[in-house]
């Protein structure tokens, strides 16, 4: 009867803890909050002391300005037997419904939940680091956090609120333990991990901006293995639809994320002693871009990175120079969506769009900058063009050396007027790019030529006035130095070297372009038009395109008749047309003091012997009508000869008006 009346007092003695606990628990708690400034308010809370279980929902605390904190629900479960041994074993954790609010400034956390944040006093923390109290460990089990909210505010030193996030995040499930082994001495290193994360429903949003930060649908983390923080392995990661950097709208777009993917995969991860990474694969697919570039000249991702600089600087002591290294034997991407660049720069906006994209990097290092890597790229351009590049070397040493190949297919030029109207003074109405590319850098110094086929490109000048400023500044008359390299089929090939240093401060890329383009149209013009007879090179374009001359068409004194050599001279320039339909010749009939002395011979001995001054031989009015006659009919003859007998269209052939030159040579100049 005594061992029945203890039990039964036990018993009632356990129910009245069991009732009291929740009461006192409420009661130390609110106590707790309501000293730190926050309003509290809890809900029910159950405790299975058999099944080492409690549970508490609707927990809520507000300070005086409205932050602090909402639980829907929080449930853990432990073992009591492990506490004998110092340990405390959480087999099961989880929330729901959480809403946390948190404050930043003076580039710290300040205030969280509601509760103010003071600063950890070090002598405090050294001397309980020293202490020989033995320490607790402590594994977490399977865990979950479900519908999670924290936002966090920045005050700048104004006191004016310079940063406002949201982080939403649906779903976090840990399938695995935490262990946190410190008070067995035998361990080196406490800690350990071994399990599965999935995160799901993450959502960044700027309140400031009112649009988001980052979106992503899941986060996998397969098989996660610590056996000590210096050797970190993980099976695999995946990132499924993400977006990130929400743009501006704007009469472009209504939507758009600066970056997105659908899926990335990292496989085969090892961090070995917090410094050394190395993955086996990335792969990165269904990628997408949306890179605007606004009249002001920045980047609309620039009002995200500048939104709060100068309020959270980060201090020299943050940052950790040197010493982490990275390595990924293969890098993947692929992507049938469109990758758009647009520059709002110019008077109709710039845009450059990419399908089809297939991108891959071998052996990609931070630490073995010497070590070769390789890269390849491939993507479509327009609708029928597309690009293919490979390159190989030491790409990511501070002076790189790198050997590469590439071409472009079937590009059209149109997307390029607005360029062209700025820099060019020209709008191109049509126009497609075909190019060879062999590029060679050594040690930083690019020394690489590309080589260019323009098919069937038609330009218009916006205005004389701006072409002639172009064309003086340049010294690059475009339109005329283009029509002397087409040709029959109306296509223009160029070689166009490109040197120096990239890296260099002092590179101006329009400049450049400009400047080696013009340089390898003048090049291009000598080396084609020599063969050709060409008797004149000037340094200036300009020069070369206004008075690009072709050997004279000599004749004897006094005579307009074509000879055999006239007819091999004049089978040149009519090939030349053939291949340059575009070009026109200039016929410019000469007479001169010979023809003059032949046809007048008997005259000049007596009347006109010694009618003469320094610089120009006198001459009748009737022996200045037939020298120019004499004069005409050569170029006539010769205009006659390459209509009739080669074919050459009238139109391109023009005839200046003929001029008698004592001192000249006795011919027909042909000018391109």
């Amino acid at each position: 009867m005594k061992f029945i009346a203890s039990t039964l007092v036990l018993i009632i003695l356990l129910v009245m803890i069991k009732m009291a606990m929740p009461l006192v628990i409420k009661s130390i708690v609110t106590d707790w909050f309501e000293a730190k400034g926050l309003t509290t308010q809890i809900g029910e809370i159950e405790i299975s002391l058999l099944d080492a279980a409690v549970s508490i929902s609707n927990l809520s605390g507000k300070d005086q300005e409205g932050r602090g904190f909402v639980l829907g629900q929080m449930s853990l479960s432990w073992q009591w037997r492990a506490i004998l041994e110092r340990r405390i074993i959480i087999d099961d954790f989880e929330i729901q419904s959480l809403q946390l609010d948190a404050v930043l400034s003076e580039n710290r956390l300040t205030n969280i939940a509601g509760l103010n944040v003071t600063r950890v006093d070090n002598v405090a923390t050294q001397k309980m680091a020293e202490s020989p109290t033995r320490l607790w460990g402590i594994r977490f089990g399977n865990s979950k956090a479900l519908d999670v909210n924290v936002c966090i505010k920045h005050v700048n030193q104004s006191g004016q609120l310079s940063l406002d996030y949201c982080f939403q995040l649906e779903r976090l499930v840990w399938n695995g333990t935490v262990d946190y082994s410190a008070f067995d001495k035998k361990v080196s290193d406490p800690w350990a991990m071994e399990g599965s994360l999935e995160l799901g429903g993450l959502l960044i949003h700027n309140n400031l901006r009112n649009r988001p930060f980052l979106k992503i649908e899941t986060i996998a983390v397969n098989h996660i293995a610590i056996e000590s923080l210096s050797t970190i392995a993980i099976n695999a990661v995946r990132v499924e639809n993400l977006s990130i950097l929400q743009q501006q709208p704007n009469k472009f777009l209504s939507k758009a994320p600066v970056f997105s993917f659908e899926v990335l995969d990292f496989r085969t991860i090892q961090l070995i002693a917090l410094n050394d990474l190395r993955v086996g694969v990335i792969e990165l697919k269904a990628l997408s871009t949306y890179l605007r570039l606004t009249k002001e000249g920045w980047l609309d991702i620039d009002a995200w990175l500048k939104e709060h600089d100068g309020d959270m600087k980060v201090s020299s002591q943050q940052v950790t120079t040197g010493g982490f290294r990275f390595l990924v034997n293969e890098f993947i991407a692929t992507s049938n969506k469109d990758i758009i660049f647009l520059d709002e720069r110019y008077q109709s906006p710039f845009t450059v769009a990419l399908k089809d994209v297939k991108w891959v990097a071998k052996k990609i290092s931070n630490h073995a900058t010497q070590q070769d890597s390789s890269a390849s790229l491939v993507f479509a351009m327009g609708s029928h063009g597309y690009v293919e590049l490979e390159v190989s070397g030491a790409l990511l040493a501070n002076q790189p050396t790198i050997t590469g190949k590439g071409k472009i297919v079937g590009v059209d030029l149109k997307m390029m007027t607005p360029l062209t109207r700025k820099y060019l003074q020209h709008t191109i109405n049509s126009g497609q790019l075909d190019s060879d590319v062999k590029f060679n850098v050594e040690k930083g110094l690019v020394n690489s030529v590309v080589h260019f086929s323009v098919n069937q490109l038609v330009l218009t000048t916006l205005s004389a006035e701006e072409a002639k400023a172009f064309s003086s500044g340049f010294n690059f008359p475009l339109n005329t130095s283009l029509s002397l390299l087409r040709d029959r089929d109306n296509s223009i090939h160029l070689d166009v070297p490109v040197s120096g240093r990239f890296d260099s401060p002092t590179f101006d890329f329009e400049q450049a372009i400009v400047a080696a383009v013009s340089k390898a149209v003048v090049e291009a013009i000598i080396n084609y038009y020599t063969p050709y007879g060409l008797v004149f090179a000037a340094e200036s374009l300009v020069d070369l395109a206004n008075s690009l001359k072709l050997e004279p068409i000599l004749f004897n004194s006094a005579s307009v008749e074509l000879t055999s050599n006239h007819v091999e001279q004049l089978a040149v320039i009519s090939k030349l047309m053939a291949q340059r339909p575009s070009i026109h010749i200039t016929l410019c009939g000469i007479s001169n003091q010979q023809d003059k002395e032949k046809l007048f011979r008997k005259s000049l001995k007596s009347k006109f012997q010694q009618a003469h001054n320094e610089k120009v031989l006198s001459v009748t009015k009737k022996q200045l009508f037939l020298l120019n006659k004499i004069a005409k009919e050569r170029s006539v003859h010769i205009k006659k000869f390459l209509i009739k007998k080669k074919g050459v269209e009238a139109r391109r052939i023009v005839e200046c008006l003929p001029r008698y030159d004592p001192k000249g040579v006795a011919s027909v100049n042909v000018t391109i």
